[in-house]
């Protein structure tokens, strides 16, 4: 190697294999040249973005984090150089949505498990299911209250039915 080409300068080939740990497969025939003025490194730039593909830890499917990809994290977004996403695009979405929900979820749960609104109780029963449908991990606690709520729900709607009155009858 020489001096010219320390860490993959000159040939995407020759860059550090710890800029890819864990990688099922480069294509370097997509490297993109990258400015190491715009990344967030302290040793080693990263001098070109190559297709890598990895396997997702959640759904253990195979994805690309792409060259383009890179250049987003590394030059807009100033990811440290040796990061790489872990999950593929839609479980990052999926697991980004189910903090969302549940941040909803911790903001209301206390209230809505002591008041009688049985429309709150019934959102909450929904957020609790969509949480499932995230496929996040969930403490016991929230499967505790899905149980209660849906007690709570089965009564109300016991409730609700009417009884055919006298008058109706022959």
């Amino acid at each position: 190697m020489s001096n010219d080409n320390y860490f993959g300068k000159e040939n995407p080939e020759e860059m550090p294999r710890h800029f890819f740990s864990g990688t099922h497969n480069i294509d370097y025939s997509t490297a993109i040249k990258a400015n190491v003025d715009l990344q967030n490194c302290s040793i080693c730039p990263r001098f070109w973005y190559v297709d890598a593909y990895f396997k997702c830890k959640r759904c253990d499917l195979e994805y690309c984090f792409s060259a383009e990809e890179q250049k987003i994290w590394f030059e807009k977004l100033y990811f440290w150089i040796d990061a790489f996403p872990k999950h593929c695009q839609k479980c990052r979405k999926d697991l980004r949505e189910l903090k969302v929900v549940r941040k909803k979820y911790d903001a209301m749960v206390s209230e809505v498990m002591s008041e009688k609104d049985f429309n709150a109780k019934a959102e909450l029963t929904s957020i609790i299911d969509y949480l499932y449908e995230l496929g996040g991990e969930l403490p016991p606690r929230i499967h505790e209250n899905r149980r209660i709520l849906a007690q709570q729900l089965e009564k109300y709607n016991d409730a609700l039915i009417i009884a055919p009155s006298d008058s109706c009858r022959n």
